[in-house]
């Protein structure tokens, strides 16, 4: 299957670009952080996240928008940085009405997409004994066991969940036998992500970038 995976947009618009080449993707996948930015003013913001969410209706079967930390701010009041308490009724509102439309992970054959990775000690944490098949149902019932856990504020910690994993500690505890792509930390520049082994049989590929304008293309059927 042929996936284009998009990282943290932070109201950027480089992804209207990407996807402009839709009819040769299976699935399109956001990894999440669509809020948020020092650049973009409101209601710029506002419109690039109702445009993405139009995108994802329009092409239901196709695209797949996953959570980020950043929208977890609003929609659990986490309040990360980079919060607007001014704009943050409406960023929650929005959130909350199209919630039916995101996940936490999307997966297909031995590849694992999220915002920022899946942990063996968050999944233990959680109870969900490696059954990442009950990750976005967890979210559904209950969203809490997926706010930031700490100690380190960043999220550098084994047992932090998918929305807020750093990659140190990420490459030390990825679940098994999984391919990873995400975003969450900006180490890839301008359409060269990096690609690192796990100590876990896997490797993770981490595509955010500082300008948010780095992409994945893959067939899911190859490494």
């Amino acid at each position: 299957m042929k996936i284009l995976a998009i990282p943290d947009v932070h109201q950027t618009s480089h992804w209207k670009k990407i996807v402009s080449r839709i009819d040769e993707f299976d699935k399109i996948v956001f990894l999440g952080d669509y809020v948020d930015t020092w650049k973009n003013k409101w209601p710029l913001q506002k419109n690039n996240l109702l445009n993405i969410i139009k995108f994802k209706e329009t092409n239901y079967d196709k695209v797949e928008l996953l959570w980020g930390n950043h929208e977890i701010s609003y929609y659990l009041n986490e309040q990360c940085s980079g919060y607007q308490s001014i704009h943050a009724i409406d960023i929650e509102e929005i959130l909350k009405k199209y919630r039916e439309l995101f996940n936490v992970i999307f997966t297909i054959d031995n590849w694992i997409l999220s915002h920022a990775g899946v942990s063996k000690e968050w999944l233990k944490y959680c109870g969900i004994n490696n059954d990442i098949n009950k990750i976005n149902q967890l979210f559904k019932e209950h969203p809490n066991f997926f706010l930031h856990v700490g100690p380190n504020a960043s999220g550098d910690n084994l047992n932090e969940g998918p929305l807020w994993i750093r990659p140190k500690s990420l490459l030390k505890t990825a679940i098994d036998n999984f391919h990873q792509v995400v975003g969450h930390t900006e180490i890839a520049h301008e359409y060269h992500p990096v690609v690192l082994d796990h100590k876990n049989n896997g490797k993770i590929i981490f595509i955010d970038s500082p300008k948010h304008d780095t992409a994945l293309e893959f067939d899911s059927q190859l490494i």
